[in-house]
């Protein structure tokens, strides 16, 4: 993604991401790229697909004790993933294959998350019309006395990170 910074071009590429989180951003093992079949965890302590990141830390809080820790572990990295790097809409469905891929934390751990993370980063910033959406959505909240936000989901701190980098260089 290339921008204009003061006059001076500037690009947020997938190797900007890279150095910046230090994440993985080879392409997609063959063998993890359709969904898994089974899903332990899901079956075990949520017994439904429509999980969402409240739910997941609602379970992390009451596990202080009583649970095995390896699944605890699992749990809270699902949890990180998609509330911090993937930072999805807290409402949405957390991704079956995240959870049934955390199972293997042998696998989970080498998967190259990058490649999942900067698209969906990519695709938040370059959403067209972004300041005219959020003026009609400030403009709308105002009227009913609300204080209007937006949230880039995705994981925009690598490019703000990418950004301060530029400026300083």
């Amino acid at each position: 993604m290339w921008f204009n910074f003061d006059g001076k071009p500037a690009r947020f590429s997938v190797y900007e991401f890279a150095v910046v989180m230090g994440l993985c951003c080879s392409e997609l093992p063959m063998e993890v790229r359709s969904e898994a079949c089974q899903n332990r965890l899901r079956d075990t302590y949520f017994k439904t697909n429509a999980i969402n990141t409240s739910d997941l830390l609602n379970k992390i809080k009451k596990w202080l004790r009583g649970k095995p820790q390896e699944d605890r572990l699992k749990i809270a990295l699902v949890y990180f993933l998609e509330s911090t790097l993937l930072s999805s809409d807290p409402k949405k469905s957390v991704s079956q294959f995240h959870l049934s891929m955390v199972d293997n934390l042998k696998t989970f751990n080498r998967f190259p998350w990058g490649s999942v993370v900067y698209p969906a980063t990519l695709k938040q910033l370059q959403t067209r019309d972004l300041r005219a959406k959020y003026a009609n959505y400030k403009e709308q909240l105002e009227a009913k006395g609300k204080k209007a936000t937006y949230t880039l989901y995705g994981f925009p701190f690598a490019f703000m990170v990418s950004i301060l980098f530029f400026v300083l260089s």
